[in-house]
């Protein structure tokens, strides 16, 4: 005969007492509303394969009120979820040869700004190389 294993009761709330469980539990909210805007995009691909007309009307859809708040939900949902990934994976991180010391901040923060700066003239010299014509 064998005996059930102890099982400590735990309240609903359990993640509400520490703020690094809440930090983690809202950036993995996050996905959710960022879900939904992949949803929308699959749509409005979609809607471009049935013509101009279908996603003309799906993009004047998506200038309701209600949308138009989504997407600044979406934004800050993924604004957030970045700025916590970024903040994570350096801790995380093991890089060979330099064992048992994590990246430095000013190293993270070099790779931050210079991955900004190749995106940003990557988009400004797109449309004056004759992209988007």
């Amino acid at each position: 005969m064998t005996r059930k294993p102890y099982r400590a009761p735990q309240r609903w709330s359990w993640w509400l007492k520490n703020p690094a469980y809440r930090r983690y539990l809202l950036r993995e909210a996050t996905a959710l509303p960022l879900f939904i805007y992949a949803l929308v995009l699959v749509t409005g691909l979609y809607r471009y394969t049935q013509g101009q007309l279908a996603f003309t009307r799906w993009l004047e859809a998506l200038q309701a009120p209600g949308w138009l708040v989504f997407h600044a939900v979406a934004v800050a949902a993924c604004v957030l979820h970045a700025a916590t990934w970024i903040e994570l994976v350096p801790k995380l991180l093991v890089v060979p040869g330099i064992s048992g010391r994590s990246i430095k901040r000013g190293h993270q923060v070099a790779a931050l700004i210079g991955s900004a700066l190749v995106l940003g003239a990557a988009l400004v010299s797109w449309p004056l190389a004759g992209g988007a014509s």
